[in-house]
């Protein structure tokens, strides 16, 4: 070692003794794991590229990549990282030298030990012990892949800056040039997240301005009123009699309103454009805005193609079935939550067409087909939506094959079965637990995967569609949402409550006639586009105590929810209107239900829960036409008083009970609860605890002391989760004890039930 090298040393080793690397140490993680898929991109590209130009360049960049991980792993002291890391270095330095052929042994090789370069990685970072036997991931390489034939040796590289010119083959200390005019900036996730729900906030206040132009319009329109009104008052007033005295007074005072009535006019006439002219600009910035901010949560769907091509290339190595997955679409960008919750979704598709749809070679051959098989995955953006296709040349699905295996697994009676058409049949892979494998492996015939696909897409507010020709292969297509944060809905009233529904779900809307309806198997149809519907009210679904929507008429409204091969025609009493519009969670205190999935704002500050139209279909299948759900329907039309200082909780919960069929009186805090006792009789209170002024125990002692309510039933729902906040709430006389994290719909409700007894 030279002077300076050991003089390098000794700081490096002092800096690292008077400072604490930890902090570095998630940022060495997320490098690693970014380097550890440039090897594994490039090993793959390696074996599906010809041009030994192109493989050369990918040789260097994976050296590259592996070269980093050890140079960071010695600065952080992380000694088995960077012993791997420097045998994975050699193995590609002799395949920079050619003194190596990078064939498909040696590329598995080295894929491996990418894998446990990554677990050490993660292991050093986290303090534990990595289950990676070193030694023998080393002695991997040893034997891998035949000696290549000699080469001259390559040129020299110099590098931009610097008069050091190295050989090829040597490791350069120095970094590999950036790209010059493009500046970044790490920006934690849940920030971005708060910055697009601030622009959403400005959206809502958008509307609400909106509808003050409107009311401004409105009273434009009474002064051009009221202005005709003083001229016809005064016709009226020239064609009676009155004393010079008096008409000079008459005058006066119709000169006097006359004036006023047109500084009245002119200034809502101002104030109207003054507004317009602001609504106008403030909207175009509100919406830049929006889409800078939702443009920087944008990712590419590359970073979760990323792990496809070798989860192919071990499930063929595995299988014995060679296939190549081409993929298109990379530069299509979604938003964050989307891309995480289509990951697994995706994986399991491409798995999937490996395990069932990919044919042995000997079949392949047989059948006329090129023995190595073929999938595509592919993206595209259409309008605010993303088609993603996944398409294999494989055996394709019979459809009568898929109805014989639903009759074996109970699933269907065999007269249901045969009534299926072909793509109601190829829906039936989406039932929990079907399965065409006739053996459980690690990759599939547990008959779970596809249901979990259609939910995680239905969460998304998407669709999933399946085609096959049997012999030809199969193609599902995703379509999904840029963003969860804003989508465009339908909105409509049922009863006196309004609700909305992702347009993304909704196939169109129609008119029912209730004479043109049909019983089919006890079902209500109705027949659209030559094929027969069933129909269902959306109260009833709900289970609101509302009258049908063809009450006031013989026709009615109605949403066709779902897919083309399972389709739902949902009654309701208006269609109210078409908007995009912001998404807001529902918090921890709803986060168990499934009915609604978000909720939004209108312009004039009230909130309409937004509806899951994949629970909808799936109630409709499982209730009856006279029938309301038991958990849902109130056995008798009560008052309640709901308190919570937070607004969002105090709405949901109101809007919740309301669709229950209750009628709710909500308070801001436990003094105001008090006053509205005072005021009139209520049947139950639901209360938070944790509020300013009176609390909710302080509240249910002043119930039961103060106003001397001892039958009033007192539901308190609190974050507080500890026994003594338990034994507490007890004491001070409430009758059910609710913990957010442990709340959904239906458990309240059924509380509410039992505290209310039944129907006298």
């Amino acid at each position: 070692m030279q002077n300076g090298e050991l003089h390098f040393a000794f700081c490096i080793s002092h800096f690292a003794l008077t400072m604490d690397l930890s902090s570095f140490y998630n940022q060495f993680r997320e490098e690693t794991a970014e380097n550890i898929r440039v090897l594994s991109d490039g090993l793959l590209a390696i074996e599906a590229q010809a041009d030994e130009q192109v493989r050369r360049a990918e040789v260097d960049r994976i050296f590259r990549a592996v070269h980093t991980i050890k140079g960071g792993a010695r600065m952080l002291g992380f000694e088995p990282v960077a012993r791997l890391a420097h045998e994975l270095e050699s193995v590609l330095g002799e395949l920079r030298q050619s003194r190596r052929a990078p064939d498909h042994e040696l590329a598995g090789r080295l894929l491996r030990g990418g894998d446990a370069l990554l677990e050490l990685s993660v292991a050093a970072v986290e303090g534990r012990s990595a289950a990676v036997d070193i030694d023998a991931v080393i002695a991997l390489f040893a034997g891998a892949g035949p000696p290549a034939q000699s080469a001259p040796a390559p040129p020299p590289v110099s590098y931009p800056g610097s008069d050091l010119s190295v050989p090829e083959t040597s490791a350069p200390e120095v970094p590999a040039p950036r790209a010059v005019g493009v500046r970044t900036v790490r920006v934690r996730v849940d920030r971005l997240d708060r910055m697009l729900n601030l622009a959403g906030e400005l959206m809502v206040g958008q509307q609400v301005l909106a509808n003050h132009a409107e009311e401004l319009a409105a009273l434009r329109q009474m002064a051009r009123k009221h202005e005709r009104a003083v001229h016809e008052l005064e016709g009226e007033l020239e064609r009676l009699r009155f004393s010079v005295g008096q008409r000079y007074a008459i005058n006066q005072r119709l000169t006097t309103l006359q004036g006023i009535t047109s500084q009245f006019q002119n200034l809502v006439q101002r104030q109207a454009d003054q507004l317009g002219r602001h609504i106008g600009q403030s909207d175009l910035l509100v919406r830049d805005l929006e889409q800078e901010v939702m443009a920087a949560r944008l990712i590419p769907i590359a970073a979760i193609y990323g792990g496809l091509p070798r989860v192919v290339r071990d499930i063929a190595e595995g299988m014995g079935k060679p296939t190549r997955i081409d993929l298109h679409g990379e530069t299509v960008e979604l938003d964050r939550k989307v891309l995480e919750l289509l990951q697994d979704p995706l994986m399991h598709l491409v798995r999937n067409a490996m395990d069932h749809g990919i044919e042995p070679p000997v079949e392949r051959i047989a059948a006329g087909k090129p023995e190595t098989g073929s999938i595509v995955v592919s993206a595209e953006t259409l309008g605010g939506e993303v088609r993603v296709t996944i398409r294999d040349d494989g055996r394709g699905m019979d459809p009568a094959r898929l109805r014989d295996r639903a009759v074996r697994l109970g699933m269907l009676r065999a007269e249901d079965a045969a009534h299926l058409s072909d793509s109601e049949a190829l829906d039936l892979i989406f039932l929990p637990g079907f399965s065409t494998a006739t053996m459980v492996t690690d990759i599939s015939g547990r008959g779970v995967g596809m249901d979990v696909v259609r939910s995680n897409i239905s969460e998304l507010n998407g669709q999933i569609l399946i085609e096959s020709q049997p012999g030809h292969g199969s193609q599902i297509v995703l379509t999904l949402p840029l963003t969860l944060v804003t989508t465009r809905v339908l909105l409509v009233r049922v009863g006196q409550m309004s609700f909305a529904l992702p347009a993304s779900g909704c196939q169109g809307t129609i008119w029912v006639q209730r004479d043109q309806m049909r019983s089919i198997e006890g079902q209500p149809t109705v027949a659209v586009d030559g094929r027969d519907v069933v129909v269902r009210s959306m109260a009833e679904l709900l289970g609101m105590n509302t009258e049908t929507p063809f009450t006031r008429g013989k026709r009615a409204p109605a949403l066709l929810v779902g897919t083309p091969q399972r389709m739902l025609a949902l009654l309701v009493d208006a269609l109210l209107d078409e908007r995009e519009a912001v998404v807001k969670p529902l918090g921890q205190i709803l986060a168990r239900q499934r009915t609604y999935s978000g909720a939004i704002q209108l312009g004039d500050g009230s909130l309409v829960l937004l509806l899951n139209p994949l629970v909808l279909i799936q109630g409709a299948g499982s209730t009856r036409p006279s029938t309301a759900s038991p958990a849902t329907a109130p056995r008798r039309r009560a008052h309640l008083l709901v308190c919570d200082d937070s607004f969002t909780t105090r709405e949901l919960i109101r809007s919740i009970l309301q669709s229950a069929g209750y009628e709710v009186t909500a308070t801001v805090d436990g003094a105001d609860a008090l006053d509205k006792l005072r005021a009139q009789p209520y049947d139950l209170v639901v209360s938070d605890v944790e509020m300013p002024r009176v609390d909710g125990f302080q509240l249910t002692e002043r119930i039961r002391s103060e106003l001397a309510m001892h039958e009033l039933p007192v539901v308190l729902i609190t974050s507080l989760a500890s026994e003594e906040h338990r034994r507490r709430g007890l004491e001070s006389g409430a009758q059910a004890y609710i913990v957010k994290s442990q709340f959904d719909q239906g458990s309240l409700l059924e509380v509410i039930q039992q505290l209310l007894g039944p129907e006298p």
